[in-house]
């Protein structure tokens, strides 16, 4: 059986960098024989490298050389590195036997084919100490390390209408701003990769991604292509879950949970890629056209999903993939004239409206003004959210984790509320997004074959029946969920909605993280949910990559803030070998976004987003609020405004001051976990966010600023 070829994240790069004649052989000669036989010793072009783990060298040309990894087990080639001759060895961290050199046995213990003595590595430390070392200049006016002439940038595959610009930078800020002068983030990024080219250990702390066909990797190699376009090579767990798509006809329903970054969407993604290709063996008159429908709460995640799903060479065949949002979807079930009934961007006048006829009504009536927000989420979250359609049903209601207990006379004048409420909206002319989901949820038919619901923990109950009812055999339903994530809360347990959909035996765990560092997962599980819903599984996950630790800074001054959050973009993204728009600033609420644009160096074309407007293709930073950040992630993360007062914010009246508080630590748990491989947390020192006086300096680097 031939090995699978795929490639270090950053991979194409090097390729595209490489002189014509080499991108010719990797093609036509290197892929079709480290598919046969990638480990077979064949000196002078190919060797095992010594000391290394099942790292491999290739002779491409007489002065290029490829590195790549063999996994006997797996039957996959991972390349790593194409590069000169001269360099590809000091990226190596080889001495001059070509064996690992003392960076290596320091740094990047994982590499070695033996684990070294304590002594070795004592050793290979004090080396590197002794090494000379000079200060660089303060950033970021430190000069670029090479010059860009136009034959370099040219060899690179850089266009020449970029080449003026692209020379007219000296320094790492004036490289920086070059986002705002319209060169693409993939041409800034070609150029720093190549300026700085990554180290094997920098290179084997990316993910791992697959390419369906050879010529995907060139056309990323011309630019063509984005490196986050190739799917995520799978492991063994995940691949082992897959395999229940394999079969003819496979029937659900499926629950797959697991942590920030276990990998869960991916795993969705090649699950729908193996049905459709199961379609594509079948012949035209066998059966009707496979229609699949990937979905998600909110827009800016369907956005992102579309954009992954764009990797999975599905186009043509006999099926049909939508991508839509909840709510979106709804709305085109609805009758014309709830169609033509607006969502209120506040309902508190209404709520408030609705108390005082109550009140008027009824001496007796024991809410007032102060429990307004606990009355609008109690109808948004448990009477419509869970589609309950008399006051008998909620009576009998489970209102667990709400938060605030409720006997049966205090339920009935709710009720009573709820139906003064619904209908003074309804003679304004206004709706719930909720009420939309309730009636769709009636008037829905079934018309996929298979139903994906990604994110699955925020949706209200009516929302994940609404989408089942989309499914022509309410089996084949697949979910995503972790409710350690949940940032809204929907009243009923995970494991109460599992059992209404008979998950056993279909349901799955995935136990690995790969978007976050270690460092980064450790720190910020001093920050995760600690309640009696939290589901401990999916936070006893273990990290695949390393990295630095995570900030925690503490400034008194506003404009502390403002240099120290300007200089770790700089520094974070100059080492990660990334364009500003890996790069996103989220805070508590939309008050903070302005103010943070404001504070940001020009060179970071920084923008602020609405949770309606999230544009991931925008050329710079993106500030958001901790709710719009929800499914996405990011490189290089900075969280703002943990102060107290602001984060968490005053409870409403009415509400339950513990479970808010909950429900706010887990939005900043949430939205640390953004984060791949660098963040920042920013405090006031004098007035801190209660939630960061938790945070010690074993798992954070802490600077008083």
């Amino acid at each position: 059986m031939d090995f699978q070829i795929a490639h270090a994240e950053e991979f194409p790069l090097e390729l595209g960098r490489a002189p014509k004649k080499v991108r010719n052989a990797y093609k036509t000669s290197v892929v079709p024989s480290l598919r046969s036989s990638p480990d077979q010793h064949d000196p002078p072009r190919i060797k095992r490298l010594n000391g290394y783990k099942n790292l491999w060298r290739l002779r491409v040309s007489d002065d290029h050389r490829l590195v790549y990894r063999v996994d006997q087990k797996d039957r996959v080639v991972t390349m790593l590195m194409l590069d000169h001759r001269a360099k590809v060895y000091e990226r190596l961290g080889a001495d001059d036997k070509g064996e690992p050199g003392v960076r290596i046995v320091a740094r990047a213990e994982e590499l070695l084919e033996r684990e070294p003595t304590p002594e070795e590595v004592g050793l290979a430390e004090l080396a590197l100490a002794n090494e000379p070392y000079e200060p660089d200049p303060p950033a970021p006016e430190r000069p670029l390390p090479d010059s860009l002439t136009p034959e370099r940038l040219s060899s690179w595959g850089i266009p020449e209408k970029y080449h003026q610009h692209l020379q007219e930078a000296k320094t790492e800020g004036d490289f920086l701003e070059l986002t705002r002068k319209g060169v693409p983030d993939k041409v800034i990024e070609r150029v720093l990769n190549g300026l700085w080219p990554p180290t094997i250990e920098e290179v084997i702390q990316k993910p791992v991604r697959v390419a369906s066909d050879p010529s995907e990797v060139e056309a990323a190699a011309d630019g063509d292509r984005s490196l986050e376009s190739f799917l995520l090579k799978l492991d063994g767990e995940q691949q082992d879950f897959l395999k229940r798509f394999e079969g003819d006809r496979p029937r659900g329903p499926w629950l797959l949970k697991g942590g920030p970054g276990s990998g869960k969407s991916t795993v969705a993604l090649y699950c729908i890629r193996s049905l459709v290709h199961r379609e594509k063996s079948k012949l035209p008159f066998d059966d009707k056209p496979l229609r699949i429908l990937f979905t998600t709460f909110t827009k800016s995640l369907v956005n992102a999903s579309n954009y992954l799903l764009g990797s999975l060479n599905v186009i043509g065949g006999n099926s049909q993939i939508d991508i839509e949002n909840v709510d979106r979807l709804a709305f085109k079930y609805l009758p014309d004239q709830q169609k033509e009934l607006k969502i209120p961007e506040s309902t508190r006048a209404i709520i408030l409206e609705a108390l005082a006829e109550c009140k008027k009504n009824n001496s007796q009536f024991t809410y007032n003004n102060r429990d307004a927000t606990f009355l609008e989420d109690e109808i948004d979250w448990v009477i419509i959210g869970q589609g309950l359609g008399s006051v008998d049903e909620y009576l009998q209601a489970d209102r667990g984790g709400r938060g605030r207990a409720l006997g049966s006379q205090q339920r009935r004048q709710l009720w009573h509320f709820y139906e003064v409420f619904r209908r003074i909206l309804g003679e304004k002319g206004l709706c719930l997004y909720s009420e939309r989901l309730q009636l769709a949820a009636h008037l829905v038919t079934p018309q996929y074959d298979y139903v994906f619901i990604d994110e699955a923990q925020d949706l209200k109950p009516v929302g994940i029946r609404f989408i089942i009812g989309l499914c022509r055999e309410r089996t084949n339903v697949f979910l995503t969920a972790d409710i350690n994530q949940s940032i809204y809360g929907n009243g009923l347990s995970w494991a109460k909605v599992a059992s209404e959909l008979r998950f056993s035996g279909r349901a799955r765990n995935l136990r690995r993280n790969y978007r976050t560092t270690k460092e980064v997962w450790e720190a910020i599980k001093q920050l995760a949910p600690d309640a009696d819903d939290v589901d401990r599984e999916t936070l006893d996950v273990k990290t695949v990559f390393s990295g630095p630790w995570p900030v925690l800074a503490r400034y008194i001054s506003p404009q502390q803030q403002k240099e120290r959050l300007n200089a770790f973009l700089h520094e974070a993204l100059l080492m990660e070998r990334l364009s500003p728009s890996c790069a996103a600033v989220l805070c508590p609420t939309r008050r903070e976004r302005d103010e943070v644009v404001a504070m940001l160096d020009m060179r970071f074309n920084a923008k602020s987003m609405d949770p309606s407007e999230v544009d991931l293709s925008h050329p710079g930073v993106k500030v958001l609020t901790m709710h719009a950040a929800k499914g996405l992630q990011f490189p290089i993360v900075a969280v703002v405004g943990l102060e107290a007062g602001r984060m968490p914010w005053a409870a409403a009246e009415g509400i339950d001051v513990s479970e808010h508080n909950a429900r706010q630590r887990r939005l900043l748990f949430v939205a640390c976990s953004r984060a791949m491989r660098r963040l920042i947390l920013f405090t006031h020192r004098n007035r801190p966010s209660p939630f960061v006086t938790e945070l010690t300096d074993e798992r954070w680097q802490i600077e008083d600023l």
